[in-house]
């Protein structure tokens, strides 16, 4: 019999410490509490330890208790504070080291079989990475996004083989699925999916133009399918966590899937932000897209980064009327992440005489009049022409709409909201989220 430690550090989501957080170990895959020890010999099993000031926390597992193959499943928890689970986690590899025909260590490879790890280098190194993950401190494991020789193209490689994740590569994400976060695995080919991005040539992804030299922002999702498997999907803002079903790639919802996926868009299945790319796109270059490959525009591995959803939108055609024009919705956009939003809107008028000019920001509905009025801005009289500006703090859920909304009346003249036609950004409706 023999007793194997394993330590670790419980933090949160933002990476700090937490104290007195308990550790409660199960076998894994079930909720069957194991037996653990507080020290390498003697004392009582217990199911349960504590993590100290600096959120570290150490048990043991004992051969006598367990078959050497047993894997464990921990859960850390405290009140106040996401819960993390973290499956399949080696504790105790059997260790023999007398040469590549003895068992080094075990590891549980796809659909839950185990696979013995042989006494050789490779081997070693494959344990490493197994107790690697074990130690749960990092978020994405193995990661490598490569721009592909065709520029418009992106690999998701793994950095130990740099190629696609195999048996014996394999990347690892903590997923977020609502109640904290758990290890998830892609060693394989899944659903068909190449672990590869292509751009197509004139899609203009998430309508962010093609205005030559423009560098644009792109970011890699790992997404839990409910059927057992990671899928990669690129989004063109950072923030979601659940997978939007859009299959139009001009929306800003839209996620690419990894070419060749079979993969079925579900808005229950979870996802999380794993890297990030730059990109331009423009018509009048062979391929249209360029992914960005040096320096700081060099793709990046990160982890739930802060949502930047937000963009801008004009109102391309001027509105002239001879008679007064009554309130409407000049410009509306339809949120896509549940955030509080700094709005800011524009509108540039036109009326000639005894005139008024109003300027006004609702929320909510999809139809203007049931929208809620946030901000509302007034301008009478002369000069004939004139812009109102307005701008508010709204907390809105996804779908919720935001209009720009305008009105004027004048006593001669034509009236006018003025438009990208009169002077570009006349007439603007912007969002950004803000928490």
């Amino acid at each position: 019999m023999g007793r194997y430690i394993h330590q670790g550090q419980f933090t949160d989501l933002s990476g700090n410490a937490v104290s007195s957080g308990t550790i409660t170990v199960y076998l894994a895959g079930t909720t069957t509490l194991a037996s653990s020890y507080t020290a390498s010999s003697g004392g009582i099993a217990v199911n349960s330890v504590t993590s100290d000031s600096t959120g570290k926390f150490v048990f043991y597992v004992d051969t006598g208790d367990y078959a050497a193959n047993q894997y464990f499943k921990i859960v850390l928890s405290k009140s106040g504070f996401l819960s993390q689970t973290y499956d399949d986690i080696v504790i105790f590899p059997e260790v023999i080291l007398t040469g590549p025909d003895k068992v080094l260590g075990r590891v549980t490879a796809g659909a839950g079989v185990v696979e013995e790890i042989a006494c050789t280098a490779a081997g070693r190194a494959l344990l490493d990475d197994a107790n690697a993950a074990a130690q749960l401190t990092t978020l994405s494991m193995n990661l490598k996004p490569v721009v592909n020789a065709s520029v418009n193209k992106l690999d998701i490689f793994t950095k130990s083989g740099n190629a696609v994740p195999d048996a014996t590569h394999v990347i690892t994400v903590a997923i977020p699925d609502g109640n904290g976060f758990t290890y998830r695995s892609r060693a394989a080919t899944y659903l068909l999916g190449t672990s590869q991005f292509i751009l197509a040539d004139a899609a203009n992804y998430w309508s962010k133009g093609s205005l030559d030299g423009e560098i644009k922002n792109a970011y890699v999702y790992a997404i839990w399918d409910a059927n057992g498997g990671i899928v990669w999907a690129l989004g063109g803002y950072s923030g979601f966590t659940r997978v939007p079903a859009s299959i139009t790639a001009t929306d800003d919802d839209f996620f690419l899937l990894e070419a060749g996926s079979t993969y079925t868009k579900v808005i229950t299945d979870y996802c999380v932000c794993v890297g990030k790319i730059r990109y331009q796109y423009d018509t009048a270059d062979a391929p249209d897209h360029t992914i960005q490959a040096t320096v700081l525009d060099a793709p990046q591995v990160i982890w739930n980064p802060r949502s930047d959803y937000g963009y801008s939108k004009n109102l391309v055609t001027t509105n002239t009327s001879a008679g007064d024009i009554a309130e409407y919705s000049v410009i509306s956009v339809v949120v896509k992440q549940s955030k509080r939003y700094l709005i800011f809107g524009k509108v540039l008028f036109q009326g000639l005489g005894d005139s008024a000019k109003i300027g006004l920001i609702r929320t909510g509905s999809a139809t203007y009049a049931s929208a809620i009025k946030k901000t509302y801005g007034q301008i009478w009289s002369t000069p004939d022409q004139a812009p109102i500006t307005m701008e508010v703090q709204v907390y809105l859920n996804a779908g919720d709409t935001i209009h720009l909304g305008a009105a004027v009346t004048a006593t001669t003249g034509n009236r006018l909201v003025q438009g990208d036609d009169y002077h570009t950004g006349s007439t603007i409706l912007s969002f950004y989220a803000i928490d």
